[in-house]
C-alpha cells in the first residue's frame, strides 16, 4: 500500500494541476466547465487545450483527445454534448489534415457536431478545442459531502493507447451505438436525484481527480481500491493514474440505484468509498495527501470566485 500511495503522491498528472492555482481567480471551485443559465437548464461550456509534443508526434490521437476530453467534461456536469468547435495550428497541411482527421472521427464515435473551428498554417503545432453542451439538472463537483458515497464508473472494454502511457481508450472496441448514449447515465442519475455531484476521471487518474474533487467540495474521501471497475488486463496501480475515455465520479446518497442505471448502459459501475469530512485523500484508510497540510490547486470554496 505504501508503494500505491507514493504513486498517487508523485503522478505526474496530478502535480501537474498545481499550476491551476495561477488561474483560480476566474476557475471557480475547480469544475472543468461553467454553466450559464439557459431556457428550462444550463448551457455547459468549456474548454481543452493539448499537449503541443501530443500534437506534434501524434495528430491523430491529438485530435481525437480533443474530442474525448470535451465531451467528458460535459458528461460529467449531467449535460449532453451539442457543438464543438477546434482551433489548430500546425505546421504543414498533412499534419492538419491528420489533427482533423482524428477530431471527425472521434466526433464521430461520440456523436457530438463539430461545427467550425480556426487553422493557422507554418508554425508549430497548437490544439484546442471548446464545446458547449446542455444539462436540466446540473452535477458540480463542489456539491459532494461529508456521508455521501462514492460510485466510480467506466466503459472497461477497450485498450492501452501505448504500451508506456496511463491512456485506456474505448472508441475503437465499444458499440458505436453505446459510444454515442454512454453520457446518457449521467443526465439519468442527474435528472432522477440518484447522484448530486460528479466529476470525470481525467489526467490526474482515478486517485488524482477524487483529490480534485474533494478540494473543490471542501470535503474528505476514502478509497476502496479493490471495489474500482477496472480491465482484466489493468493493473490497479496504473489503472488508479489511468486517463480513460469514460470514467466518471459520483457522490449519491444512493450507491446501489446509482450503479444500476450505468449497468442498464452496459458500463461498469460500483460503490467504492465514501466522502468524509477530513479534507484528506485516503486509499483503503491510508493518507495518501492531506489538504489541510498541502493544497493541490488552491480551488476551495473559500478560494472560489
Amino acid at each position: 500500500m505504501s508503494d500505491l500511495v507514493a504513486a498517487v503522491r508523485n503522478a505526474p498528472g496530478l502535480l501537474g494541476k498545481r499550476d491551476l492555482k495561477l488561474v483560480r481567480e476566474f476557475a471557480g471551485d475547480g469544475d472543468d466547465a461553467a454553466l450559464i443559465p439557459h431556457g428550462d437548464g444550463f448551457l455547459v461550456i468549456c474548454g481543452e487545450a493539448m499537449s503541443p509534443p501530443f500534437v506534434l508526434h501524434d495528430p491523430f490521437g491529438a485530435g481525437s483527445a480533443a474530442v474525448v476530453t470535451n465531451v467528458s467534461d460535459v458528461r460529467a456536469m449531467g449535460g449532453r454534448p451539442l457543438a464543438l468547435v477546434d482551433m489548430l495550428v500546425s505546421p504543414g497541411h498533412e499534419h492538419a489534415n491528420t489533427v482533423l482527421e482524428g477530431i471527425a472521427w472521434a466526433a464521430g464515435k461520440l456523436g457530438v457536431n463539430v461545427v467550425g473551428g480556426h487553422l493557422t498554417i507554418g508554425h508549430e503545432p497548437a490544439l484546442s478545442a471548446s464545446c458547449t453542451g446542455f444539462a436540466k439538472t446540473p452535477l458540480r463537483a463542489s456539491a459532494a459531502k461529508p456521508g455521501d458515497q462514492l460510485v466510480a464508473a467506466f466503459a472497461t472494454e477497450g485498450r492501452w493507447m501505448s504500451e508506456t502511457q496511463p491512456f485506456w481508450t474505448s472508441l475503437h472496441d465499444r458499440d458505436d451505438a453505446l459510444l454515442k448514449t454512454d453520457g446518457d447515465a449521467l443526465v439519468e442519475v442527474a435528472e432522477q436525484g440518484l447522484a448530486h455531484a460528479a466529476r470525470d476521471v481525467s489526467m490526474p487518474g482515478i486517485a488524482g481527480s477524487l483529490l480534485q474533487m474533494i478540494e473543490g467540495a471542501g470535503c474528505g474521501a476514502n478509497l476502496l481500491t479493490d471495489a474500482i471497475p477496472r480491465p482484466e488486463n489493468a493493473p490497479l496501480e496504473r489503472w488508479l493514474l489511468t486517463f480513460p475515455s469514460f470514467g466518471f465520479l459520483l457522490a449519491t446518497t444512493q450507491p446501489e440505484a446509482t450503479c444500476e442505471v450505468f449497468a442498464r448502459h452496459g458500463l461498469q459501475a460500483a460503490h467504492c468509498g465514501a466522502f468524509d469530512d477530513t479534507r484528506t485523500l485516503k486509499l483503503d484508510g491510508r493518507t495518501a495527501w492531506d489538504l489541510n497540510q498541502t493544497p493541490l490547486t488552491g480551488l476551495s470554496p473559500s478560494a472560489g470566485a
